[in-house]
């Protein structure tokens, strides 16, 4: 029942998601991060240092249950070598919902652009974000960070990260922080990424989902061949670590032999130019609608098949080849959508009507 973050970090997110032990848990604190750090927090803390079960990682367990990698597992792997000292050691922080995107599997606390399209926030133009105070204190609670990572909306466009940095700088906490920065790599804002030559080592964790048309719908409205450029161009930056994060879903199933490829051409350029690029599969959980264990079976059978040989072999491991799901949950869901944004769904996948019945 151990978790690392749980006992050395936390995460810190604006006000219409408050903070939490981790990004994976359910049970938010809407205090501020001082009170939720040395009040909140402490009980979970204590009974993970006792190696009981708690509520809070109920998620986690359940992944393990179905033999995928939960967050509980990644992050006892990433901080295993950090001991317990002068706390917090990792901050996980998520400031503000301001982002250029609305992926289907999003909601508008997470994204802006979203939250525009749904009505919410409408006050502040969809955003949601910290206020100065908030800030200030996550600044002081940053002074024996190893670790740090930086979500949204998308990072790289939300101005309190560089006030942020400024102070991580000012104080000289920067060469002693690894930091992950989790992105959707649309776009490589100059004075955003000038910073990062300053910390021990970065990580750029760029989401990716799908291959070609089918990812253009799923993280609507980017587009697939402008962030395969900007990946290519990370490759000029010597102190970035580059990951592929994948949100696998019911629409990563259709061209996943094409995904395959494509990562195993992009890892081909890094290659050639001495670098190294990873890549990191998680499945979408919520909404059920997009869940791949909720696939019609002809489309897990296809899946299951078509990564035989492609290096998400282990994902069939994890999906229920008899389970039987409404479908018609999934098919209205993107229709909402496509409803919405004036889209139909065939011309980015086109083999969606040989396992789903439009209505």
């Amino acid at each position: 029942m151990y978790c690392k973050q749980g006992i050395i970090g936390a995460q810190f997110s604006h006000p219409q998601r408050g903070h939490a032990m981790c990004c994976a848990t359910g049970e938010r604190f809407f205090e501020k991060p001082k009170i939720v750090w040395q009040n909140s927090l402490a009980p979970a803390r204590a009974k993970l240092l006792g190696n009981q079960k708690i509520k809070a990682c109920e998620s986690c367990y359940q992944q393990e249950a179905q033999k995928v990698m939960s967050f509980r597992q990644v992050y006892n792997k990433q901080f295993q070598d950090l001991s317990a000292g002068q706390l917090p050691l990792h901050l996980d922080l998520d400031l503000s919902n301001f982002c250029n995107l609305k992926c289907i599997m999003c909601d508008s606390t997470r994204s802006s652009t979203w939250a525009r399209e749904s009505g919410d926030y409408i006050d502040t133009k969809g955003v949601t974000q910290i206020d100065s105070e908030t800030l200030q204190q996550i600044c002081r609670l940053s002074h024996n960070l190893k670790h740090l990572t930086l979500q949204g909306g998308e990072p790289s466009m939300i101005s309190h990260y560089v006030t942020y940095f400024d102070y991580l700088d000012e104080h000289n906490i920067m060469p002693n922080v690894h930091l992950n920065v989790v992105t959707n790599l649309t776009n490589l804002k100059e004075k955003f990424y000038s910073y990062m030559p300053k910390f021990k080592s970065v990580s750029i964790s760029v989401s990716v989902d799908a291959y070609g048309l089918a990812n253009n719908f799923i993280r609507y409205p980017s587009k697939f061949d402008h962030i395969t450029k900007n990946i290519k161009e990370l490759t000029h930056h010597e102190n970035l670590n580059v990951k592929i994060d994948t949100a696998m879903q019911i629409l990563s199933m259709f061209n996943v032999k094409d995904f395959s490829e494509w990562f195993r051409e992009i890892e081909s350029f890094f290659k050639n130019r001495k670098r190294y690029i990873g890549q990191y599969i998680q499945h979408v959980h919520e909404p059920h609608e997009l869940c791949i264990m909720n696939a019609p079976k002809t489309l897990k059978h296809h899946f299951v098949k078509a990564i035989q040989g492609t290096g998400f072999d282990h994902l069939a491991a994890s999906i229920d080849l008899d389970n039987e799901y409404d479908h018609t949950q999934t098919v209205n869901y993107l229709q909402k959508i496509c409803k919405t944004r004036s889209l139909q769904i065939e011309k980015f996948v086109p083999d969606f009507t040989s396992h789903y019945e439009l209505g």
